[in-house]
């Protein structure tokens, strides 16, 4: 096979990646909707995109496979292939817990809606944005987004313990509804993990190591003082210590249009 018929082959990879993203980034969305406003369509809508991406993920798969028997250009190909593999993986689990939000967010409807944890909605809310934020970060290859999704890796436990501080409190006979929210909010810590699984995937693909190892200047960068950037991601996302805390620092984060603009 020749190198057109190789670049070729890898770009039907990432279209086909950008396309798993894509549903997986919506299933989330429309998950997250239909217990927030209450929409039955939404949870439908959810399950009926189980079979492209299925379909997507074994194709990804697949070519994945085909490439790593083929003789790539270098390092940064393979690269490429490998956090393919890891991204179409954690696109699919992403969209398995959705599909589980909605499922229960049906039963929370069935039993005739309202929820009794106040803090869900602003949960959902925070999840969508680290989905929303490590795709844009896989849509224009983009490191800091990536980097950002990174620093957040603590959001899933922040969100179960929110969960429990709440569902201590609640009187024993209300706890049959709440364990329909405790399994949303269980979902939700899970799909919180797989935007670091994507974002992880984004970093590894686009970091040229060779380069940087033999670059001391570089070395000695990353081994000591901050960069402005890095300084500001600091400021911009503290280490949570608690959830309204945590949503007024990233706010400033997510505000910028062209974040989502691709999607």
């Amino acid at each position: 096979m020749t190198d057109m018929d190789t670049y070729q082959y890898a770009q039907v990879l990432r279209l086909h990646l950008l396309d798993m993203a894509r549903v997986s980034q919506r299933g989330v969305d429309y998950a997250i909707k239909a217990y927030k406003f209450g929409v039955f369509e939404f949870c439908k809508s959810v399950r009926d995109d189980t079979y492209e991406i299925d379909v997507l993920h074994r194709e990804i798969t697949e070519i994945a496979r085909d490439l790593l028997m083929m003789k790539l250009r270098g390092e940064p190909d393979l690269r490429c292939v490998l956090a393919s593999e890891q991204i179409a993986n954690a696109l699919r689990a992403m969209h398995r817990h959705a599909v589980e939000i909605a499922a229960n967010s049906m039963r929370i409807l069935e039993n005739g809606g309202g929820l009794g944890c106040t803090e869900l909605p602003t949960m959902g809310d925070l999840v969508n944005s680290l989905v929303r934020l490590s795709v844009v970060a896989l849509f224009q290859e983009e490191l800091e987004h990536a980097e950002l999704v990174l620093r957040c890796n603590g959001i899933g436990r922040l969100l179960e313990s929110t969960f429990y501080d709440w569902y201590r409190t609640i009187d024993p006979s209300e706890r049959a509804q709440a364990g329909f929210e405790r399994e949303i909010t269980r979902h939700l810590s899970q799909v919180a993990r797989q935007t670091h699984e994507i974002a992880g995937g984004v970093v590894f693909s686009l970091q040229d190591l060779g380069d940087r190892s033999g670059d001391e200047a570089d070395e000695q960068a990353l081994t000591s003082d901050e960069t402005t950037s890095e300084v500001d991601l600091r400021k911009a996302v503290p280490i949570p210590n608690g959830m309204d805390s945590f949503l007024q620092s990233i706010d400033a984060c997510f505000a910028d249009t062209r974040f989502w603009s691709r999607l």
